[in-house]
């Protein structure tokens, strides 16, 4: 099913993430001095840095994932052990948080590694390097990022209801891919609209990707 409250949600996680991520560059930008230096960048801020960013952005992730699975356990009128659905939303807001931010601070070490010799030669100055970084933490990318994460949740929640009715009452069910089947819809998602998803490649296809996914029970084989 769609994601319940989905523009709500969308608006809640990005002006969290926004917020953060615009402190987040200015403690950056505080750390590398002026001339900026790489070296200046403590370690610990490259390894633990975004744990504010998590902080406030997990609890959306998990209303999120706990709202769809309420929603689609609602749909399908069956109820599971709602406190392993609950185990399931904190650990996975947690994981994946901790995974997908180490990685996007990797990336931006990788990036400085190659933005700052560039500082020095072509001339730049302080506000320069910052609108160069600005792409990086900017509200357009936290609304990207609020987006396709949003579209996770709610996905990963309709899953942890999936995989306890399995393991609960022997219940399998089939997921099938939905696009909005508009316009819009670009060529990735396009042509799994309506597909049942058998390679275990669910939603977000992509970064901004709104797509859902609804199920149907599983034919019983004789």
């Amino acid at each position: 099913m769609d994601v319940i409250n989905r523009s709500a949600l969308e608006r809640k996680l990005a002006r969290l993430l926004g917020r953060g991520l615009r402190d987040e560059l200015d403690e950056l930008m505080d750390y590398l001095g002026d001339p900026p230096r790489l070296a200046n960048v403590p370690n610990e801020y490259w390894q633990d840095g975004w744990k504010d960013i998590q902080q406030v952005a997990e609890p959306v992730l998990m209303d999120t994932f706990l709202g769809q699975a309420q929603a689609f356990m609602d749909d399908i009128g069956i109820g599971v052990d709602w406190d392993m659905i609950n185990q399931a939303a904190a650990g996975w807001a947690r994981e994946h948080l901790e995974d997908t931010l180490r990685q996007m601070y990797g990336r931006r070490y990788d990036y400085l590694n190659e933005v700052i010799p560039r500082f020095y030669e072509e001339g730049w100055n302080l506000g320069r390097l910052r609108e160069d970084l600005e792409r990086w933490y900017s509200p357009v990318r936290a609304d990207m990022i609020a987006t396709t994460e949003t579209t996770r949740a709610a996905v990963e929640g309709e899953r942890a209801v999936i995989d306890r009715l399995l393991t609960e009452s022997g219940i399998r069910m089939t997921p099938v891919w939905q696009t909005s089947n508009d316009e819009i819809v670009c060529p990735i998602c396009g042509p799994k609209h309506q597909q049942p998803i058998i390679d275990g490649e669910y939603p977000p296809a992509h970064p901004r990707c709104r797509c859902w996914v609804t199920h149907r029970f599983a034919e019983v084989q004789p």
